[in-house]
């Protein structure tokens, strides 16, 4: 396994378990520490069967696969000590305490680094650890209130509604575990470690970036909830088949001609083949509820599962809508033996998700069930505690060398890119950002969809292939290349640049490279040391896994639309492809897991990421209701089964919203004192938790009637200070105007752009504190980078690279437009 002898020390609640977890998988030695008694995880319901049992809680028992257990009192002098003695062993904490309380206990980052200056410290809170509002209470719910993603998931005539399984507090455990791998690997180079500060709102800022401040800026349209179909692609959305729905998405010409064609044959509509809607999304947006009423027909005519196999056979972005049980019996799934049973010594065999990424070399496994309460303090604080410290130490120890000045993680790593859309190059953004040399291979014969530009203040200018916001927010800090790489010359080319990198990233269709004699079995030819990552929506085996998709398809095939939304709804669909971003975060750390064994092994190998398989694995709490209980999760839209109230409430002003999160009674105190304690908060049915969850429509109308006489940030300040979860769902102008934490901390960067000179751009959440990143230059051109890289990298001379562009093989502009351009 990847991370074998890494040893992690993890105190963590519902924002972070799912990091220790995902190092776990990886082999690295988890140690999960909870107060005597354990941790308050274990009570979240649902529970194997009925029984409410601190070992059957289907959430703890799926994100602490993997992990030992043990309990220490951090209160007590002696609990103390021994967490200090496991931290010098260590190279990461992982920890999820409200900002400065490891401080007061003495085991904050800089007590920790005199004990191990090697060891990495990765804190997970709601807002980081420094800020105005660093100390206000957070939830799942409040981060995606506050980070924007609720404000455009939903119906318009609906309240804001956040995801199903918690994915703010998931994403922001797999952005964790990726930077405090990009953390340990200048630390094994460095002998320095460094504290890792995550921010969950930023976290779900960044994911939902599709929707945020670059658009805004650059077209002046406020996102908002429009259903299940995207403004950026019409058409698209969910449609009724006989038996079910399908979710199918159109963003490319070719596909809307093969879709108004098959319209044709089937229920011979002549209008859906009037030119008028063909070229661009943008034509067909005026015409989204005809075209709509043109599809429904039909599609009504067939099954879900005949339309869902003809669509892809006519290369049509189409998948089911699939609920828990058809995740549960989906067979491309199956056909890769996706679920696991984990046998636990009490429950027996547990069904869930299983590897989230395929590495070659060291593959994902769950070494073991998730710990019973102290189960491993005896061979924890045992033998382990007579074995020196450098024995014990998992990693080679490296005196700490002060090293470059300002350097950053990943100085001198070499990528090189395949890859189009979002998926693959945010992958490659990130490792830009903290100082990897990442070359980007392109194609004029192919261009990315983000090159297909056409800025929405000045259509007139047609396609700009430098200037779309989202270019810049996956792309900033590359170099550019352009090959045709149907050419022998070019491929000859494109290997040579592999040989002198460390990482390769493709999501080209599954397939795609291999055609081209670019896969990973003839790459590692050149490149024996070669880490590859190659991520697709099904995978590069099974029956599906040429099937063609976008993230919102992923959405629907992986039961996040349908066990998201309100109950009254058929589901929901983000408008930022959540799975786009999920899969690259998962991406990003998998790279560098594998790059972490390298250090140690010398030998490269290759990934292969579904992100149908990483967004299952996001809901595995969620599903194992099914694949447990076989009961099926129902949609639950804002509301959860251990708080109340908690929900999203209209407060005054137009589509003005604010999140509320109370999760205990002493809470609920708290809450009522700000109302003023009324007398209905004291009738029997909210005198309790459960009383308030069996009485919760009620209860959702009373919060309401007095948020609605307030303002969204009124009703925040006043609950976040009197220590209640409190968040404004804001909206993108809100994020960069109104939003003193996101201010306060820099978040988002105003980068280089070489045809707008500076563009602000949403940033990136590693909070790499010791090694911190910096974006790059953006707008590059296609080609852009030629010279140097043929030129310096390679050593052709310029005649070679003439000739090679005379003939067709390096295809851009001239060598002169990369003159002065920042590295």
């Amino acid at each position: 396994m990847a991370l074998r002898g890494r040893r992690v020390l993890e105190l963590a609640d519902e924002k972070g378990v799912y990091c220790g977890k995902l190092l776990a998988d990886m082999g690295a030695d988890v140690i999960k520490i909870e107060r005597p008694g354990g941790d308050a995880t274990r009570q979240i319901p649902p529970f194997v069967g009925n029984e409410s049992d601190p070992d059957g809680s289907l959430f703890f028992l799926y994100t602490n696969t993997g992990k030992r257990g043990v309990t220490l009192d951090l209160a007590r002098p002696e609990g103390r000590a021994r967490f200090r003695e496991l931290a010098r062993t260590a190279d990461l904490v992982v920890e999820t305490l409200p900002p400065g309380s490891l401080d007061e206990l003495d085991l904050g980052y800089a007590s920790l680094r005199e004990l191990n200056p090697a060891l990495v410290l990765t804190s997970i809170t709601g807002f980081g650890q420094t800020g105005p509002q660093r100390d206000f209470k957070s939830s799942d719910l409040v981060a995606s209130a506050l980070g924007s993603s609720m404000r455009v998931t939903g119906e318009a005539e609906d309240p804001p509604v956040r995801l199903a399984g918690s994915q703010a507090f998931v994403a922001a455990s797999v952005t964790a575990a990726a930077s405090s791998m990009i953390a340990l690997y200048h630390s094994t180079a460095s002998g320095r470690g460094q504290h890792v500060d995550i921010s969950v709102e930023e976290v779900a800022v960044s994911v939902s970036h599709i929707c945020g401040v670059g658009k805004w800026l650059d077209d002046g349209v406020i996102p908002t909830r429009c259903g299940t179909g995207l403004v950026a692609a019409v058409p698209s959305g969910s449609y009724a088949c006989r038996d079910g729905r399908v979710y199918l998405m159109v963003n490319r010409p070719l596909h809307w001609r093969a879709l108004a064609r098959w319209i044709h044959e089937v229920t011979g509509n002549v209008e859906v083949l009037d030119p008028m809607f063909e070229g661009p999304s943008s034509n067909r947006l005026p015409h989204r509820e005809l075209l709509d009423l043109f599809i429904g027909d039909l599609v009504s005519q067939f099954s879900a599962a005949d339309f869902y196999h003809e669509a892809q056979r006519r290369h049509l972005a189409v998948t089911p809508v699939n609920g828990a049980a058809e995740v549960a019996g989906d067979a491309h799934l199956a056909a890769r033996d996706y679920f696991v049973d984990v046998e636990h010594p009490k429950l027996g065999p547990l069904r869930q998700p299983g590897a989230l990424y395929r590495l070659s070399e060291t593959p994902w496994r769950t070494t073991r069930p998730a710990p019973g309460v102290g189960q491993h303090n005896a061979e924890v604080f045992g033998s382990e505690f007579d074995v020196s410290a450098e024995a014990r130490a998992p990693s080679a120890r490296r005196e700490p060398s002060d090293g470059v000045a300002g350097a950053r993680a990943l100085e001198g790593l070499k990528v090189v890119e395949f890859s189009a859309a979002m998926a693959g190059p945010w992958v490659g953004r990130f490792l830009a950002y903290c100082g990897a040399e990442t070359i980007r291979v392109e194609s004029k014969k192919h261009p990315d969809v983000v090159r297909l530009y056409v800025p929405p203040r000045a259509p007139e200018l047609g396609t700009q292939p430098q200037l779309s916001p989202w270019f810049t927010d996956w792309n900033a800090g590359k170099r550019f290349v352009a090959l045709d790489l149907t050419q022998p010359r070019a491929l000859e080319l494109a290997k040579r640049l592999v040989a002198r990198c460390d990482v390769v990233i493709e999501n080209y269709s599954s397939g795609v490279m291999d055609k081209l004699g670019l896969g990973y079995s003839e790459l590692v030819r050149v490149n024996p040391r070669l880490v590859m990552l190659s991520t697709s929506g099904y995978g590069d085996r099974g029956p599906y896994h040429r099937y063609v998709t976008w993230g919102s398809n992923i959405e629907a095939l992986a039961g996040l639309s349908k066990l998201s939304g309100f109950p009254w709804r058929e589901g929901a669909i983000t408008q930022y492809a959540y799975p786009d971003a999920l899969s690259a975060l998962h991406g990003l750390f998998a790279v560098m897991c594998a790059l972490d064994h390298r250090s140690r092994s010398g030998r490269g190998q290759h990934i292969s990421l579904a992100q149908f398989e990483t967004t299952v694995g996001a809901l595995g709490h969620v599903l194992m209701e099914h694949l447990v209980n076989g009961r099926d999760p129902q949609r639950q839209g804002n509301r959860s089964t251990h708080a109340a109230p908690h929900g999203c409430y209209r407060c005054a002003g137009e589509d003005r919203w604010c999140a509320i999160a109370v999760s205990s009674d002493a809470e609920w105190e708290s809450f009522r004192e700000v109302l003023g304690d009324p007398a209905w908060a004291r009738a029997a049915k909210f005198n309790t938790l459960g009383a308030r969850l069996a009485n919760a429509d009620a209860l959702d109308e009373k919060v309401e009637e007095w948020t609605r006489e307030r303002s969204d940030y009124e009703v925040m300040a006043v609950l976040q200070h009197a220590g209640v979860a409190a968040g404004v769902v804001q909206n993108v102008e809100d994020l960069l105007r109104n939003d003193p934490q996101l201010r306060a901390r820099g978040f988002f960067e105003e980068i280089e752009h070489l045809k707008r000179g500076r563009v602000v751009a949403t940033g990136v959440p590693l909070g790499l504190t010791g090694t911190p990143g910096r974006s790059g230059v953006a707008g590059a051109a296609l080609g852009q980078d030629n010279e140097h890289v043929f030129g310096t990298l390679l050593g052709m001379t310029p005649q070679e690279i003439r000739e090679c562009m005379d003939s067709g093989a390096i295809e851009g502009p001239d060598c002169e437009t990369s003159v002065g351009r920042e590295g």
